[in-house]
């Protein structure tokens, strides 16, 4: 069995989807599991088994001690992850270390008691690199987070690597950037033009918009989860695009797919020109991993759903 923390989540119920399909079973853990998907679109083919867990709490995984025995992998998605993740607010700096580092070692500690695991595979972010030093960002880059949500989950996947060495036990960790597709809420570019656009609303760029940012769609994020599982990979990968996506870029997919019901608006450039584009050849090396699907295509079904949440507000 593989437990998914942090199942009921966006990324969540895509790598439960993406597991169920290729014949696995999957224990869900959250706080409120779920037993079948809430985002329109995804499809969990089988019957899964919930757990209630508070990764935050002291006690939190009490629950889990009674399974350990049928665990053989361990996808770790429950994750603090604040409304925008590069604000450092003071809830944020407590949030997310009592959930993201702590909660983490408290989660491996536990499992350190599992017969049968294999692997640990852990839902990590772009936001771990901070400034940039190189383009592309490979995984031999400098980690230096500038913001508490990098910092914490950076915390996380130093805990996994002592782990991993101490249990001599494969694990993973997956950098991840802007998800996008279906279920995504979080305050960003990509989601915040599907947005506008979705709503008849303007959709605003400051400068000429040629900043490049990195994307992956939740699809494809969950599709690099199981193969980690599957090939019980080691190390950090980064899971994107693998190029650089203007702003501009993303804006005018929003637009073109809206089919008119939108404009962009262009304002002052407020901040200077950041740039972030990841290498993702060690993870098409080790884990046969490419993105699958477009821009066009990611941003047309984040459209449909976000305006079918629209259509049920009516």
């Amino acid at each position: 069995m593989i437990a998914v923390t942090g199942a009921s989540g966006h990324l969540g119920q895509w790598v439960v989807a993406d597991l169920l399909s290729r014949g696995h079973d999957v224990l869900c853990v959250a706080r409120r599991p779920l037993a079948k998907p809430t985002i329109a679109g995804v499809d969990w083919r089988a019957a899964v088994r919930t757990l209630a867990c508070d990764l935050s709490a002291h006690d939190g995984l009490a629950a889990l001690r009674a399974l350990l025995p049928s665990l053989r992998a361990v996808v770790h998605l429950a994750a603090q992850v604040p409304a925008e993740t590069a604000r450092n607010a003071d809830a944020d700096a407590d949030e997310t270390i009592h959930t993201n580092a702590i909660g983490t070692a408290r989660l491996l500690a536990l499992l350190a008691e599992a017969p049968r695991l294999e692997t640990i595979v852990y839902a990590s972010t772009f936001e771990v690199y901070g400034p940039v030093v190189r383009l592309p960002i490979d995984e031999l880059h400098p980690t230096e987070p500038t913001n508490y949500y990098g910092a914490s989950k950076l915390v996380g996947e130093k805990y996994l690597r002592l782990f991993e060495n101490d249990r001599k036990m494969p694990c993973s960790s997956l950098r991840l950037p802007a998800i996008y597709g279906p279920g995504d809420t979080i305050k960003r570019a990509i989601g915040n033009f599907v947005r506008a656009a979705a709503e008849g609303a303007e959709i605003r760029i400051q400068g000429d918009g040629s900043d490049l940012r990195d994307l992956v769609y939740a699809g494809d994020a969950a599709r690099a989860f199981s193969l980690c599982v599957e090939k019980r990979a080691s190390g950090a990968f980064n899971v994107a695009s693998g190029r650089g996506i203007s702003i501009r870029e993303m804006a005018d997919a929003a637009e073109r797919l809206a089919r008119g019901s939108t404009r962009i608006v262009v304002s002052e450039r407020m901040k200077p020109r950041v740039d972030y584009v990841l290498d993702i050849d060690r993870a098409k090396s080790v884990l046969g991993w490419s993105p699958a699907v477009s821009l066009d295509d990611g941003v047309r079904a984040q459209l449909a759903w976000v305006r079918t949440l629209t259509r049920d507000l009516a």
